[in-house]
């Protein structure tokens, strides 16, 4: 699917208006405003919001092998797909660090769905440490197949290298007061194995 596709299945398959849109320099750009439903689904801390999920979802529909790294807990009713998490008393598919992936065979899927702990005091909420996202990019990029999408969630651009990554779109995430802005930056892998 190209990204007028995307989008256009966005609008019909959630209803929203029009949000998203493809900039001059091929890019898509655009708004989430979430609204204030403070439900997290998974009830767990650092959980995807409500409608995240869907609204991923109905931007992908071709992709079905996906990887859910940092995962915690995740709501797979509507993203099914392994999950990754260094904590085994979450019962991840993959025990594993998301800065090595030792354990994770990276070239089986077509999307992967990151959304790391954004600092310190989230680590704490986890019983980490902050991870090296520009480590977790490098990996990501010399194991995943070119085509594998990369939905990245933080509130900051990670470092990655442009001859293994191109952004395609980068989606500003509100979700109500007090909450903090994010930003959804899809990646596609461009090298990776083939």
């Amino acid at each position: 699917m190209n990204w007028p596709e995307r989008i256009q299945n966005y609008g019909k398959v959630t209803g929203f208006p029009e949000a998203l849109f493809v900039g001059a320099d091929g890019r898509v750009v655009g708004t989430w405003i979430m609204g204030n439903d403070y439900r997290v689904q998974s009830l767990y801390y650092g959980g995807y919001p409500a409608g995240y999920l869907r609204r991923i979802k109905s931007l992908f529909p071709d992709k079905t092998r996906v990887l859910h790294l940092f995962s915690g807990h995740v709501d797979q009713s509507i993203i099914p797909g392994k999950t990754v998490d260094i904590n085994p008393a979450l019962n991840p598919d993959y025990v594993d660090d998301a800065q090595t992936l030792y354990n994770v065979p990276l070239q089986d899927f077509d999307l992967v769905m990151a959304d790391p702990p954004y600092s310190v005091e989230d680590c704490d909420h986890y019983s980490t440490t902050m991870v090296k996202r520009n480590v977790v990019m490098r990996n990501l990029g010399e194991r995943l197949t070119p085509g594998c999408h990369v939905v990245w969630l933080d509130q900051v651009l990670p470092m990655y290298r442009k001859d293994e990554f191109q952004i395609e779109a980068v989606i500003g995430m509100v979700k109500s007061t007090n909450h903090r802005f994010r930003v959804i930056t899809i990646f596609n892998c461009i090298r990776g194995i083939i």
